[in-house]
C-alpha cells in the first residue's frame, strides 16, 4: 500500500508517494519514489508538474493518516516485554528519540539523518512524541550515549536483569573502517588490506547469542593484548565468567596463564606460529585411522586429544585433521612453492608446510570428548552472525561518526538495535528482512483522537503471533 510524503524544502513542500516492496535480486526491502507535485503547507493540497499545473488534488484525510504501523509497534513492545526499554531509560534519559533512532535503525539501516523524514510516515511519530531527530538531536545524543559513566550504568543494568548467572562467552572482535582525525582510528588489517579503522570487541552470550557487552579500541591494538582489560572490565560491572570460547587471535602465553588462573574454562585454536604446534602435529602420528575419525555436519576429520603441559599449565589440545582441508592446502603450497625452490633449505621448508597441510590444534582447559570439541569451539560462529547482523542491518559500516566519544555512542546505538534485533530473530521462522518488510505493510490510519490499525493478514498475524505480541485495533493519541 502507497504512502503520501512530504519533504519541505524552503517555503514550498514537495509531495512523494512511496511504494515498499521486495527486491528479489538483492534480498532485501526497498522502496520506491513517485513525485507528485507542490504544495503550500504541509498535508494540504498540491499542484500536479508539467502541463496539468493549474490543477488541484485534494488529499483524502484518510489517505494521508495512513502510516506504517507494524514495524516501529512491534520493536517498542518487545522491548518492553524484556525489560530493555525501562533499563535505556534510566540509564539515558531521552527514551522517545532513543526508541525513536533504535527502530529507525532496525527498520531502515541506513544513515541517520534519514531519520526525520522517515519519522513522518510511520506510526512511530506518534508512538514516540518528544523524539527529536534532528541533524543537531542526533549528534547530541550519540555524544551522550558515548559517556562512560552513562554507559557503566547501563552494563551494570542489563547485566544483573539479562545475566544474573555464571555465563560463557564468545569473544570476538571485526575492524571498522574509519576517516575520523583520532588517535583511537589507526592502520590496521581489516576487509583483506590494511587500512585506517576502529576496532569493535564483543562478548556475546553463549547460550542466549545476544550481546553482553562492547568495546570501542584502537585500530592498531591487537586482539591478544585485550583479553584481560575486557574480563576485569565486565567483572567489575557484575558479570560472573564461567567459560570463554575465543579465536585464535586471543591466543597467547599471556593469556593461557590468566585464563587457567582466573579457573574459566576456555576453547581457543593454537596458531600456527607457536613452536608447540608443529610438535603436536609430529606426536600425532597415525592420525588417518578410523578409530580417530569423527563427523561434524557435512564434514569428516581425523581427531586425537591429549592431556600436556602449556606455559606450565595443564591444558587439553586436540589435534584436527581435516582431509578435506589437507588437499587444498597442499595444492596452495606447491603452486605457491615449487617454482621458488632453489637450495636444499628450501626444499626442507616445503616439505615441513606438506606434513602440517589440513591440521589445526584446539585448546581446552577441560576434557572434552573428541566428538564433541568442533561443535563446542564452532558456537563461536554465532558471534561473527552478530557482527553480520550489525553490519548488514543497521547499517554499522562505514563509521560516520567524527569522534572517540561519538564512536563510542553510536556502538552503543548499534547495541541497543542489536539486542531487539536478535530476540526478534529468535522468535520468528523467517529472514528478518522479510519479516520487517511484512510488518512495514501493516498500516494504521490517524484520526483526531486516536488511531485505527488496519485489517492484519495471514502473514502479519503469524510473525505477531511468533513475536508473542498482541496488537490492538485501536490505540490512544
Amino acid at each position: 500500500m502507497p504512502t503520501i510524503r512530504y519533504k519541505q524544502r524552503f517555503n514550498k513542500w514537495y509531495v512523494y508517494e512511496l511504494h515498499q516492496y521486495w527486491d528479489k535480486e538483492l534480498k532485501k526491502p526497498r522502496q520506491r519514489t513517485t513525485y507528485l507535485g507542490v504544495a503550500e503547507q504541509k498535508d494540504g493540497p498540491y499542484l500536479k508538474p508539467g502541463p496539468q499545473k493549474e490543477q488541484i488534488k485534494k488529499i483524502e484525510k484518510t489517505e494521508k493518516a495512513i502510516v506504517d504501523c507494524g514495524d516501529s509497534y512491534a520493536i517498542d513492545q518487545i522491548s518492553k516485554t524484556i525489560g530493555l526499554r525501562q533499563i535505556i531509560a534510566d540509564s539515558f534519559g531521552n527514551i522517545d528519540t532513543l526508541m525513536a533512532l533504535i527502530c529507525f535503525q532496525i527498520s531502515e539501516g541506513v544513515a541517520l539523518y534519514h531519520c526525520q523524514d522517515w519519522i513522518e510516515g510511520n506510526y512511530e511519530k506518534t508512538l514516540f512524541p518528544e523524539a527529536k531527530v534532528t541533524s543537531q538531536a542526533i549528534s547530541n545524543l550519540i555524544r551522550k550515549l558515548g559517556q562512560q559513566a552513562s554507559q557503566n550504568k547501563f552494563f551494570e543494568k542489563y547485566i544483573a536483569h539479562f545475566f544474573p548467572a555464571k555465563r560463557g562467552l564468545l569473544i570476538d572482535s571485526t575492524a571498522l573502517p574509519s576517516a575520523i582525525n583520532s588517535s583511537m582510528n589507526a592502520y590496521g588489517y581489516a576487509n583483506g588490506s590494511i587500512q585506517e579503522n576502529v576496532t569493535c570487541l564483543m562478548l556475546v552470550d553463549e547460550q542466549s547469542k545476544l550481546p553482553i557487552y562492547f568495546r570501542a579500541i584502537g585500530g592498531d591494538i591487537p586482539d591478544v593484548a585485550t583479553l584481560k582489560t575486557t574480563l576485569a572490565e565486565i567483572k567489575q560491572l557484575g558479570l560472573v565468567s564461567q567459560s570463554a570460547i575465543l579465536d585464535a587471535g586471543f591466543c597467547s602465553k599471556e593469556n593461557i596463564v590468566f585464563l587457567c588462573q582466573e579457573g574459566i574454562n576456555f576453547i581457543t585454536r593454537l596458531p600456527r606460529s607457536h613452536g608447540v604446534f608443529d610438535q603436536l602435529v609430529k606426536e600425532a602420528a597415525e592420525m588417518e585411522r578410523t578409530q580417530n575419525a569423527i563427523r561434524y555436519k557435512d564434514r569428516a576429520v581425523f581427531v586425537k586429544s591429549k592431556k600436556i603441559k602449556l606455559y606450565q599449565q595443564e591444558v587439553y589440545a586436540h589435534i584436527v585433521l581435516d582431509p578435506t582441508k589437507k588437499s587444498k592446502d597442499m595444492q596452495l603450497i606447491l603452486q605457491n612453492g615449487l617454482e621458488h625452490i632453489v637450495t636444499n633449505q628450501q626444499e626442507l621448508e616445503l616439505d615441513e608446510k606438506l606434513k602440517n597441510a589440513g591440521y589445526f590444534i584446539l585448546l581446552s582447559a577441560e576434557e572434552i570428548k573428541k566428538e564433541e570439541i568442533l561443535p563446542s569451539y564452532y558456537i563461536r560462529q554465532s558471534i561473527e552472525q552478530v557482527f553480520g547482523f550489525a553490519k548488514s542491518n543497521t547499517n554499522l559500516l562505514p563509521l560516520r561518526v567524527h569522534d572517540e566519544q561519538s564512536i563510542k555512542g553510536y556502538l552503543m546505538l548499534i547495541f541497543l538495535a542489536l539486542i531487539i534485533f536478535i530476540t526478534m530473530r529468535d522468535r520468528v521462522k523467517q529472514p528478518m528482512d522479510k519479516v520487517l518488510l511484512i510488518l512495514r505493510a501493516f498500516k494504521a490510519k490517524n484520526f483526531d483522537d486516536l488511531i485505527i490499525v488496519q485489517e492484519p493478514n495471514k502473514k502479519i498475524k503469524e510473525i505477531f503471533n511468533d513475536l508473542k505480541i498482541i496488537m490492538p485495533t485501536v490505540m490512544g493519541i
